[in-house]
């Protein structure tokens, strides 16, 4: 009797399994989502679609298909169907596990122009702390391996459910708000590479130390791409086919980093005795002048007989009053300028190569030829815009 009566509890449960999985449709269990207006909810991924019924603000949503940039397959109490992806989030003050679609950049702010935090690689879990869904604008702050970021909302989808199909949402018919346009996606699921500047001269070797092979010299300011991230103070660069080494702290990223001042601004910067670098922006040599004045300029002369030679190989020998587009870095910081390479009255080095010393000018510079100051602050603005690109 009693094999009896735990045959019928056993059936018994069995039917009541198998009843809840009919009624549920046979759905594994979703991930829960919040919507961000009222929306409709439809019998298909289409906005051409029925409408089952209208879902208001907030409600929230049992999430069982998940395409960033379609549609996800969603209950609301007891109705099933269809709403676009980009009316949903994570709910106000929680956080949801994603799955990224895609190799990817965390930045530091929600903008492609913002510093790149770390690369992402594909099908990575990160926890998402908020979430815009917008597919063409939407960022999502996230938190992966101790580090906090933004990453494109489009290449993240529900974790739980990302081994489903999205063939299941019937792609992205109708409207679904396609990304298009700029993105931050990354084509490979390796760490994502990234574009550094050199923020001195560098050298680039054939292997992470300084006794290896100098593969080349690189002026201050030149784009590299990244290959491998920074290990043991070096990281691994690619630049005009060539590839090598460079110490970390000889990179940065550059862009942001030239900064465009009048020269009464930079007298609080610069003084008479500091060595300035230069990096001439149209052929990337750099060198080194030390300055011995501060006025309406800065009169400076090349610290030594190599600098004068590198001068003199940007000019083709040929001194000129021309003014050519630099970026001067001096104490740390680095400012857009212009330097007519023509060495004129008096100097205070004597075995550097130069008899006399040369001008280096800023974004307010006055000259008392106006064709001139004209050709000097044409020169800075290039070097300016050379700095944005």
């Amino acid at each position: 009797m009693i094999r009896g009566i735990l045959k019928f509890l056993f059936l018994t449960l069995l039917l009541c399994g198998l009843a809840f999985v009919l009624i549920s449709g046979g759905h594994a269990a979703g991930s829960t989502l919040i919507t961000t207006s009222g929306v409709n909810l439809r019998a298909e991924p289409s906005t051409n679609a029925k409408v089952v019924r209208t879902v208001g603000e907030g409600a929230s949503v049992e999430v069982f298909s998940h395409d960033p940039v379609g549609w996800s397959k969603v209950r609301v109490n007891e109705f099933e169907g269809f709403i676009r992806s980009d009316f949903l989030t994570i709910p106000s003050g929680g956080s949801v596990t994603f799955k990224t679609t895609d190799g990817i950049n965390m930045r530091a702010e929600p903008s492609t122009k913002s510093d790149r935090v770390r690369g992402i690689s594909a099908g990575v879990n990160v926890e998402v702390l908020t979430h815009d869904p917008d597919p063409k604008d939407g960022w999502s702050k996230i938190s992966y391996e101790g580090s906090e970021g933004y990453v494109k909302s489009e290449y993240l989808t529900l974790a739980a459910l990302a081994s489903q199909s999205s063939s299941e949402n019937g792609g992205s018919s109708g409207n679904s708000g396609s990304s298009g346009g700029s993105n931050d996606k990354v084509t490979t699921s390796a760490p994502a590479p990234t574009t550094l500047r050199t923020n001195t001269a560098a050298r680039m070797r054939s292997g992470p130390g300084t006794d290896k092979e100098v593969v080349k010299v690189l002026g201050l300011g030149t784009s590299v791409e990244v290959v491998e991230q920074s290990k043991n103070g070096w990281t691994k660069v690619k630049h005009g086919g060539s590839t090598g080494y460079i110490r970390s702290d000889l990179l940065g990223v550059g862009n942001n980093k030239v900064e465009l001042l009048t020269m009464s601004q930079l007298k609080t910067v610069i003084k008479s005795g500091d060595k300035i670098q230069i990096f001439d922006v149209r052929t990337g040599i750099s060198f080194t002048i030390r300055a011995f004045s501060v006025g309406r300029h800065a009169d400076s002369e090349p610290l030594t007989k190599a600098d004068t030679e590198a001068m003199s190989k940007i000019v083709g020998g040929k001194w000129s009053w021309n003014a050519r587009p630099v970026w001067a870095t001096v104490n740390g910081r680095t400012f857009a300028a212009a330097l007519p390479f023509m060495p004129h009255a008096g100097s205070t080095i004597g075995d550097n190569g130069m008899n006399g010393h040369v001008c280096l000018h800023f974004a307010d510079s006055v000259a008392n030829n106006q064709s001139y100051q004209a050709d000097l602050r044409k020169a800075v603005q290039e070097a300016w815009n050379a700095a944005k690109r």
